[in-house]
């Protein structure tokens, strides 16, 4: 049995008619650390798991851009788990208390993330069944084109009633969510008239559906759906609620943005890995008062000098704060190779701090920053060079930090 003592969730502020849809700027792992930021504001987690069937680096690398974007240790374990609802809820009910679930979701049927914390006390969750079967009506090719054999029928008769037969959940049980099919498919052995559900295939939708029911203040059986796999879970009402973050921007019209052709600046891997560190973890440095050096934290963090030429090399990094005003602003408006353009950047005061810092703006339409406007930091894809992600922060003006200790 879990305890959820948190929960998280993040979509992007964008659509394209009406369907949400990630910024040019956004992908699984920049989601994943807004619903796992807000799910651990205080990055307490001793343990990161990441579900998801939209690595941006299959390869690997996500774990280290992840943790330090969680403000989480470098010695903190972290599994990529390649998977969907299923998957979410069954790492879910397996975790031991201070694990960070997320599950993360980039592809053209669903965008967004969410997570949820564990801990010695929380709204118990335990697993109640699970089967997996073989029914592989989407698959994914060598070349990572999809193929889909277009079958509601045989999902709804061989896929989810078949394995929900095998799993014996029948008779008087209440079910309160459902992720990956309609509450339809199930049948009529199960009570679904209160159920909120996802029919999407969708990683997150395990999680954010969990905080609908214990909003709800419903009890019962959370479902997991992903072709005819399923698992299930039931949820009780009987803990300490936990608290609910929902980073959840109301939507607005993607904005048209275009790229010019040509090659952009290629990545230099020994640039980047110099770079890793104060870039995504969003430290300065701060060193000890000497004649020519004053305690003002460096961003990002180099040597210095004193008054009698000699380098300083000893200091300790500090957080930077991750809200901040417009001190000035500008916009591009000529295509770029790899930038979407227009696109505007801002130097921007942070919060009870002396650094200013030029970030690219995010989450508005070029533009629309206005000099003395609020907002956040926020890591984001700066640019695909190469073929490799190269993560960073910008800025999203209008926005405020999500509340420490909201309650749901």
């Amino acid at each position: 049995m879990t305890h959820v003592v948190s929960i998280g969730t993040y979509l992007p502020p964008w659509t394209v008619r009406e369907r949400r849809v990630k910024g040019p700027d956004e992908d699984a792992l920049t989601m994943a650390v807004a619903a796992g930021r807000a799910a651990d504001p205080d990055a307490t987690a001793a343990r990161v798991v990441l579900v998801s069937r939209d690595f941006p680096l299959l390869e690997g690398g996500n774990g280290a851009v992840l943790l330090a974007a969680l403000s989480l240790p470098a010695d903190t374990p972290v599994a990529e788990v390649l998977g969907g609802a299923p998957a979410v809820l069954d790492q879910l009910v397996s975790a031991v208390p201070g694990t960070l679930i997320i599950g993360a979701d980039d592809n053209d049927l669903a965008v967004g993330a969410a997570a949820a914390l564990t801990g010695d006390e929380g709204v118990p969750v335990a697993a109640a069944a699970r089967q997996t079967r073989s029914l592989p009506l989407t698959a994914r090719g060598e070349d990572g084109t999809r193929h889909t054999y277009a079958d509601p029928r045989l999902q709804r008769e061989v896929g989810v009633r078949s394995t929900l037969a095998r799993l014996g959940l029948r008779g008087t049980r209440t079910v309160v969510a459902v992720a990956g099919a309609p509450p339809a498919q199930l049948g009529s052995d199960l009570d679904t008239s209160g159920a909120v559900a996802d029919a999407t295939a969708s990683a997150a939708a395990s999680i954010r559906l969990l905080a609908d029911a214990i909003e709800a203040g419903a009890e019962g059986l959370l479902l997991a759906v992903e072709q005819a796999t399923i698992s299930a879970a039931e949820l009780a009402l009987n803990g300490t609620r936990p608290r609910i973050f929902r980073d959840e921007f109301p939507p607005r019209d993607l904005p048209k943005t275009r790229v010019a052709d040509g090659v952009g600046i290629p990545i230099s891997m020994p640039a980047y890995a110099r770079a890793f560190e104060p870039k995504i973890r969003w430290e300065a440095a701060v060193f000890d008062e000497s004649p020519g050096i004053d305690s003002a934290p460096q961003f990002p963090p180099r040597l210095r000098v004193n008054n009698a030429g000699q380098l300083a090399t000893e200091y300790r990094l500090e957080p930077l704060p991750r809200t901040g005003t417009v001190y000035t602003h500008t916009t591009v408006r000529i295509p770029v190779p790899d930038l979407p353009s227009p696109y505007s950047l801002a130097v921007v005061q942070l919060d009870d701090s002396p650094v200013r810092v030029l970030l690219k703006v995010t989450g508005v339409p070029a533009g629309a920053a206005t000099i003395g406007q609020e907002g956040i930091v926020v890591l984001r894809k700066i640019a695909t060079r190469a073929g490799i992600p190269d993560y960073g922060y910008a800025f999203w003006p209008g926005r405020t930090l999500v509340a420490r200790g909201a309650k749901a």
